[in-house]
């Protein structure tokens, strides 16, 4: 500066302008699940600077290193729970922002419930006993609805299996042992069973049921997963076990009697639910071969099961008809079925039986009893006109009969005349009090059935005092005046 006089003098002063620190900003997401794309886009900005030279450095709490120069990131996450994200900005200066962080959290996904099922069979049919581990000559079949589920008999076992559930994070992927100490453990630390029929349930990856009512049941598999508490989701699937076949027919032979000899057509009808509801069922014969080759080897429509009803009849159910065969007796004599029409040989009445089974050998059975009749008991009586001297003189097969019966009727009258104690006592007291004449109405003598005694005489007055005579005299009172 400049005074009057013409003198100057000069001052510095020095002034330090301090960068100022950028901010990191970007908007927050929302809470997702595994799988969900993000983008998180940087609004961050430089106070005093030039912003698009902003370094920018995100972090995420899955990743071991941070994601450098970018101002917007795409990421998914593939584990469920509580996830942060944060930026730092650095300006041209080298001077960081404070660290913007939010915190997301990424939803469990629901584990995945599957379940098959499976019978086990031998030669006789679906099995009624679960049978022992490791059994040579056990074939695994499934009678199976066209809604997917078991159509069984009353009795048979079901084999439930769940083992192919799963934990749906992706690292239980691909996953298929349920034994949480390996290494391809599918996430599932517990299997709940409910068969619908009010039984207690079961636990574990594997089952074993049976219902002894037939009915529809819906049989439910609840799987937990080992994410925190335990995420649960549930599946279900309807079981059918089969009705018992009604049957209808009271007459089979649709007359009274048949005769010896005679063809007779027995014929039934009956009536099954299953079949009347529309139900369709199929057997798949092997539970691991895809005979069909859509690639599920479980729902080969090898065999139908609701076709139509099958009638048997036995025609002496007393008889084990199986007795003749080269196989011998096998112990049960409701089982002889026969092939064709039916003829008697014999006379007499016969207990027949219907047995009616649908395709899962559910069977009912009804006895009937069938008069078989001889050619001569079936003629009609002969008129007076009619008659021969050969009718009327016995014959051979009649003389025998009839000496039978004489000879019955004479041991009859014999029985009948001897004499009972009752009958020797009444002789020895007519003998007793000397009757003179007794009359035997059905060979015991009555109070009525003899004469009676003699009138007394009249005695003199010597008699009457004579104590020989019996005479007793009588007594007299007299009156009082």
């Amino acid at each position: 500066m400049v005074d009057d006089d013409g003198n100057s003098s000069i001052a510095h002063l020095e002034i330090e302008v301090i960068n100022q620190r950028p901010v990191a900003l970007f908007e927050r997401p929302a809470d997702g699940g595994i799988g969900d794309a993000y983008i998180f886009s940087s609004l961050s900005f430089d106070p005093d600077g030039d912003s698009s030279s902003l370094s920018h450095y995100w972090t995420f709490s899955d990743r071991d290193s941070p994601i450098e120069n970018t101002t917007s990131v795409s990421r998914t996450f593939s584990n469920p729970g509580l996830h942060s994200v944060s930026l730092v900005v650095v300006d041209e200066r080298g001077l960081d922002s404070a660290p913007k962080t939010f915190l997301l959290y990424i939803g469990n996904p629901l584990p995945v419930p599957i379940m098959s099922f499976s019978c086990p069979s031998d030669a006789s049919g679906l099995l009624f006993e679960v049978p022992e581990d490791g059994s040579d000559d056990i074939a695994w079949k499934v009678p199976r609805t066209s809604e997917g589920g078991p159509f069984v008999a009353p009795g048979n076992q079901i084999r439930f299996d769940g083992s192919d559930s799963f934990d749906a994070d992706p690292e239980f992927q691909g996953a298929t042992s349920s034994d949480i100490n390996s290494d391809d453990w599918n996430g599932i630390v517990e299997w709940i069973w409910d068969f619908g029929d009010a039984s207690p349930p079961s636990s574990g990856p594997v089952v074993w049921h049976s219902y002894e009512r037939s009915g529809e049941y819906t049989v439910r598999l609840t799987v937990i997963d080992g994410f925190g508490a335990g995420d649960s989701n549930t599946t279900e699937m309807n079981v059918i076990v089969s009705s018992v076949p009604q049957i209808k027919t009271s007459e089979p032979i649709g007359t009274e009697y048949v005769v010896v000899g005679e063809l007779v057509n027995l014929s039934g009808t009956a009536s099954d639910y299953d079949l009347e509801s529309g139900i369709v069922a199929w057997l798949d014969n092997d539970a691991f071969f895809d005979s069909d080759g859509d690639g599920d080897p479980s729902n080969d429509k090898d065999r139908n099961l609701t076709d139509s009803l099958d009638f048997y009849w036995d025609t002496n159910v007393f008889v084990d008809g199986d007795c003749t065969t080269p196989s011998g007796c096998d112990g049960d004599s409701r089982n002889d079925w026969i092939t064709t029409n039916e003829t008697w040989g014999v006379p007499g009445e016969v207990r027949i039986s219907l047995t009616v089974c649908d395709s899962l050998s559910v069977c009912a059975s009804r006895d009937y009893v069938i008069t078989v009749l001889s050619i001569q008991d079936t003629a009609p009586p002969k008129t007076l006109s009619d008659l021969t001297i050969e009718d009327l003189v016995p014959g051979r097969e009649s003389a025998g009969l009839l000496a039978l019966v004489a000879l019955v009727a004479a041991l009859g009258w014999m029985v009948l005349r001897e004499r009972d104690e009752d009958e020797v006592d009444a002789l020895e007291n007519v003998k007793k009090y000397d009757v003179d004449e007794v009359e035997a109405e059905g060979g015991l003598p009555g109070m009525d059935q003899h004469s009676p005694p003699p009138q007394p005489k009249y005695l003199t007055a010597e008699e009457r005092t004579n104590r020989e005579s019996g005479y007793v005299r009588p007594i007299r009172t007299r009156r009082k005046k």
